[in-house]
């Protein structure tokens, strides 16, 4: 019985933190007898051994703010630090679950007013998208509800990983705040160890909600695909939970094989369909020529750029200008569509169709034809000049 009084004794002065370890009434029954049965105490006592540890926080409302269990806890009296093993809890929303938080050790200081966490920690959000935060050590600060990832930090969704220098989480806001540089690795199904990722996007400092979705990270950006295609801008915004992300301007994708690039303005990439579109007015360089036009679409699956609207192509020699235009990268075919006018310097020729096809060649240049349709041509002869002196020059008449 005086092994349990004098642990109710040294525990009573952090009563006011650790409510649900043990009753109020216990806790004044016991202090009577503290002033009677307690021996002196030694300028190192030894720490305080539990086979379960539990404990709870709530707000300033009354609302369950978080619970934490141990199966096997050491409180240190003199420096009123709780170590526990496997310790594992779950962190509230609205008086509902939200995160489910474990690790293999914890370490509580000042009867709670720090807490670190340390070893395989993994923080899971409980719906949504849950995702999952993790890393080696976690430094909460409750009343804050702030908590801080600081080594090897890491959040998963159902296809992605982001990895940073630091993740601080705020429970309250359900906002995630990472610490660059930055890359969160995209997968087209779910992230596997023994495959690259489909995207690689490289960023600075951001924020990221898990409650609504929006995402905001500060450039310069770099997302490497797995093609080889490589895409840069100043910064992107986004939304997870609507699928997108925008590129903003200044914007440059760069084809592989040196086939070219384009510029552009900012760029809404939409990643679980694999398209890029823009509104602004782009230009794309070539080898041996330059596009244009007023908007594009990149359809990552069809391996197809679409200039929608105003299509402009220049190429030693030839310009063609139509509505639209489209190019498949990988077959190297170009289509024009709609009012096409094509202009070759040779001749001066001007050929007029609704369609006309053509194909990159190997030294780079395009060539279009128009394959069983109609087109109408027209070129412009120079006269050459003639000398009168030859005009009037009569010829000799011829003697037999």
């Amino acid at each position: 019985m005086h092994v349990v009084e004098d642990l109710l004794c040294s525990f009573s002065s952090l009563w006011p933190r650790l409510r649900g370890v043990v009753t109020t009434g216990s806790i004044a029954a016991v202090l009577m007898a503290c002033h009677q049965s307690s021996p002196p105490v030694s300028e190192s006592p030894p720490p305080f051994v539990f086979r379960s540890l539990d404990l709870n926080q709530r707000q300033a409302n009354g609302d369950r703010d978080w619970d934490l269990k141990s199966p096997e806890a050491r409180y240190d009296l003199s420096s009123r630090t709780v170590r526990a093993r496997r310790p594992s809890g779950v962190l509230y929303r609205e008086n509902e679950p939200a995160y489910a938080i474990s690790a293999e050790l914890a370490t509580v200081l000042n009867d709670g007013e720090l807490i670190v966490l340390e070893g395989n920690i993994r923080l899971q959000q409980l719906n949504q998208r849950k995702v999952l935060m993790r890393g080696d050590r976690l430094v909460w600060t409750p009343s804050k509800s702030q908590m801080v990832i600081d080594q090897r930090p890491q959040a998963d969704d159902a296809q992605s990983q982001l990895f940073a220098h630091h993740l601080t989480f705020y429970q309250q806001r359900n906002q995630l705040i990472f610490q660059g540089p930055t890359s969160l690795k995209r997968w087209k199904d779910r992230p596997m160890k023994d495959q690259k990722p489909q995207t690689d996007i490289q960023s600075g400092d951001g924020t990221w909600n898990l409650e609504d979705g929006s995402l905001n990270a500060q450039g310069p950006i770099q997302a490497d695909h797995f093609d080889g295609k490589k895409l840069t801008a100043s910064m992107l915004k986004g939304n997870t939970r609507e699928g997108y992300i925008d590129l903003v301007k200044p914007v440059k994708l760069t084809m592989p094989d040196e086939k070219g690039n384009i510029n552009a303005g900012t760029t809404r990439w939409f990643y679980n369909l694999q398209k890029l579109s823009s509104d602004a007015v782009f230009n794309a360089e070539f080898d041996k020529g330059n596009a244009s036009g007023n908007g594009f679409i990149i359809d990552q699956r069809a391996n197809t750029v679409i200039a929608p609207d105003n299509c402009r192509l220049r190429q030693p020699g030839e310009q063609l200008k139509a509505q639209r235009c489209s190019w498949n990268w990988q077959t190297d075919v170009v289509i024009a569509d709609g009012d096409v006018e094509l202009r070759r310097d040779d001749l001066n020729q001007i050929t007029r169709a609704e369609r006309l096809e053509g194909t990159i060649g190997e030294d780079g240049l395009l060539r279009f034809g128009a394959p069983g349709q109609r087109v109408k041509s027209s070129i412009k002869l120079k006269d050459s000049p003639v000398k009168g002196s030859q005009r009037d020059k009569t010829p000799a008449p011829v003697r037999f």
